[in-house]
This record gives C-alpha cells, sequence and structure tokens, in this order.
C-alpha cells in the first residue's frame, strides 16, 4: 500500500523531485467543457436519488431498514457489475453511444420508479437504472480522463469533479424547495424526462479515440503491486459510502429533527467545501511530497467529520459535515489523479474500471453492513463507526512519511 502511495507522487519521494509549476490555465482548457456541463446538469437531475431517496423508501413506500440496505446494495453492486465490462466497452467503442444509450434508459427507469410500489419490482427497476447510471458516469470519467494532460493532470481533473459537485449543490437545494410542493412519484418522472432531454446535447460528445485492447494488456497493467495496493487502499475508504447512502439522509430527518428545506443547505454546505477544495488543493498535489500531505490531509478531515457530524447540535453537525467534506474532495483528487498516473490512455477504460470495481466492493460491504446496524441502534452510528474505521487508513500513510523523513 506505501509504494502504491508513493507512485501517485510521480517518483519515490511522492512528490516531484524537481517540481515543475504547472499552467493551470492552459490545464484547464484541454478538457472539453461540453462533457463537463452534462454531468453537471445530470448531477442536478439524480440530485433526487443522492440522500433524499431513503426517506421516500421509509417514507412513502413503507420498506424496512434491511430492504432499504438492499436497494443500496444493488446501487452498489450494479456499479461492480458494470465497472470492468462498461471499461473494456470504453475503450472499444466511444464513450458518447454509452452515455446517449445510457440515460435514455435512465428516463424510462425514473418513470416506472415514480408509479411502481411493490418492493421485487421496484427493486428490478432500481437495478436497471442503476446499472445505467454508473455506465452513464463511467463514460463521463473516461471521456475526461482520455484527454487530460497526463503529465500534470491534478487540477483539470479537480474542475471537472467541481463540476460534477456543483450540479449537486444546485440540485440539492433545488430538490430541497422543491419536495414540500411536489409529490416525489412526480419529481421522478420529471427526472426521466430531463435524462431524455439530456441525452441530445450528449450525442455531441467528442468520439474518444478506440482501438481493440487484449485482456492480457489490463492483467499487465494490474500485474505490479502499486496497482493493486492502491485499490485495496480506495475499497477500504469507500465503505463509508454505504453509511452514507442507507443512513445519512434518514439521521437528517430523524436524529437532527431537520426538513427537507434544512436538509438540503445541510448537504449542499458540504458540497460547497468539495468545490473548493477541488479547485484549491491541486497546486499542492504539485509539490515535493504533495499529494501524501493530500492523502494524509484526506483521510484525518474526512474521518473526523464523520464522527463528529453524529452531534445532536445542528449548527456543529454541519461543521463537522463541511470538515468531512474537505477530505472527500482531497480523496477523490486522489482516486482520479491515481487513475490517470498508473494507467497508459489506451487502457483507461478497462483499468478505470477495476480500480472502480475494487471501491464498489467497499460500497456495497459498508450498504448491507450499515443499513440494518442504523435501523436497530441509530442512524448515527454507522457515521461515527464508518469515520472511524476512515482514520484507521491514516497509520500507513505515517510510516511513509516517517520513512522519507528518516
Amino acid at each position: 500500500m506505501l509504494n502504491s502511495i508513493q507512485h501517485l507522487g510521480f517518483d519515490h519521494s511522492f512528490g516531484i523531485a524537481n517540481p515543475i509549476k504547472p499552467t493551470y490555465a492552459g490545464g484547464a482548457a484541454v478538457i472539453n467543457r461540453l462533457p463537463m456541463m452534462i454531468l453537471g446538469i445530470y448531477m442536478i437531475i439524480i440530485s433526487i436519488t443522492c440522500f433524499f431517496l431513503s426517506l421516500y423508501f421509509k417514507d412513502t413506500l413503507a420498506f424496512s431498514g434491511s430492504q432499504i440496505g438492499v436497494l443500496f446494495s444493488i446501487q452498489a453492486v450494479t456499479g461492480m457489475l458494470a465497472a470492468f465490462p462498461a471499461g473494456l466497452g470504453l475503450d472499444r467503442i466511444s464513450s458518447r453511444t454509452f452515455a446517449v444509450a445510457s440515460l435514455l434508459i435512465q428516463a424510462v427507469c425514473f418513470a416506472f420508479m415514480g408509479k411502481v410500489g411493490s418492493f421485487p419490482i421496484y427493486a428490478l427497476v432500481f437495478l436497471i437504472w442503476s446499472l445505467s447510471s454508473w455506465v452513464f458516469r463511467m463514460s463521463i470519467d473516461v471521456q475526461v480522463l482520455k484527454t487530460v494532460d497526463q503529465e500534470q493532470p491534478a487540477y483539470p481533473i479537480g474542475v471537472f469533479q467541481a463540476w460534477r459537485f456543483a450540479g449537486l449543490t444546485v440540485g440539492m437545494l433545488m430538490v430541497g424547495y422543491a419536495l414540500p410542493f411536489l409529490d416525489f412519484s412526480l419529481s421522478l418522472i420529471l427526472a426521466g424526462l430531463a435524462c431524455l432531454i439530456l441525452a441530445v446535447p450528449a450525442g455531441f460528445l467528442a468520439p474518444t479515440a478506440v482501438g481493440r485492447i487484449r485482456l492480457a494488456e489490463y492483467g499487465k497493467d494490474f500485474s505490479n503491486r502499486t496497482a493493486q495496493l492502491f485499490s485495496l487502499w480506495m475499497l477500504l475508504f469507500a465503505t463509508h459510502w454505504g453509511a452514507e447512502q442507507t443512513c445519512y439522509g434518514l439521521f437528517l430527518k430523524y436524529d437532527l429533527k431537520l426538513s427537507s428545506i434544512g436538509m438540503a443547505w445541510y448537504i449542499a454546505s458540504e458540497f460547497a467545501v468539495i468545490i473548493i477544495t477541488m479547485l484549491s488543493v491541486p497546486k499542492y498535489m504539485h509539490q515535493r511530497s504533495g499529494v501524501l500531505k493530500v492523502a494524509l490531509l484526506g483521510l484525518l478531515t474526512s474521518g473526523i467529520g464523520h464522527m463528529g457530524m453524529v452531534v445532536p447540535w445542528v449548527w456543529l453537525s454541519v461543521l463537522f459535515r463541511m470538515l468531512h467534506g474537505v477530505g472527500d474532495g482531497c480523496m477523490l483528487l486522489i482516486f482520479y489523479l491515481g487513475i490517470a498516473k498508473l494507467f497508459p490512455a489506451a487502457h483507461m477504460g478497462g483499468n478505470a474500471g477495476i480500480v472502480n470495481l475494487a471501491t464498489m466492493i467497499g460500497y456495497v460491504a459498508g450498504s448491507m453492513l450499515y443499513g440494518p446496524f442504523g435501523e436497530a441502534f441509530g442512524y448515527g452510528r454507522p457515521l461515527w463507526i464508518s469515520g472511524l474505521t476512515t482514520l484507521l487508513l491514516i497509520p500507513p500513510l505515517w510510516v511513509l512519511q516517517a520513512r522519507q523523513k528518516g
């Protein structure tokens, strides 16, 4: 695991031996603005599914905590199922084709999700929607990763991710204010219509480079310990996503007693911090030992923020959640930087799929564990425990830092 973090720093000093000052304006310009805008609009559309959907499952459809855990586990499992096959496809077929097809499928699924009440049928529709959602997001990610500056990718990746969370921030506020006036099922149907409309500009995405990549080439890419340990490290970090997906919205409503508007502002405040982190932190990642420092900062703030947000005072809870946003912003930069630096652009789809598969395994484990646990012992405890497990990923990096100083 230590070597994997070293290699992300571009050399064995976990930084650049002779740092080259990055040209940020030029780095940002290499990203086509169209995929960024499409992703931002898409995140607005699916904001309704992020943390509010668990409330719909519990309050309107009367699903149990175990059933809610199963649904979000399905979401993670479909991420696992989609990750490598979709990645392979994205190295052979332009991401534009995948993006348009997945948006059309999601449009149909959202319409059904707004009408179906039976758990088995809902689970089937949810599975198809989730599968197509993961394929869409991978398509946009690969579109950017294949065109980003491979020498200095941190800043353009940060800009790209800032668009993602800007969409989520706007979406959360829109949903929070709209839900008191709109039926949730109607909101899902409207989300389907929006996906249908979004498929039009997606058809104008530039075609990405494709070719015939043998499976053995992906195996060679992952035969080194660096890629393997990086994937394992991200898998362990991703377990806290399961706690968030199954318990976060319920904690805000039942523990902190927030209204839908209060929840929207609470969640949006964290996303605003993530956006600031995405735009400000990348310049430090090109300094000596910069990636290591960002990784340590990310794990520390993410873990402490997750543990602290369970306090019963809303003003203090949201401050801890904003601190968690700093950590998640740093770790997402590490995640995408790792993929961009560890693998050749021609193999980016399949290898990104493998790393995403690892994170989805962590997500699935977290969803299955924390969903029932939250219902039985309180929605705050899974958040606290998952924050602690994040902090336990720090000691290996301390060891690495001590070795460098020694």
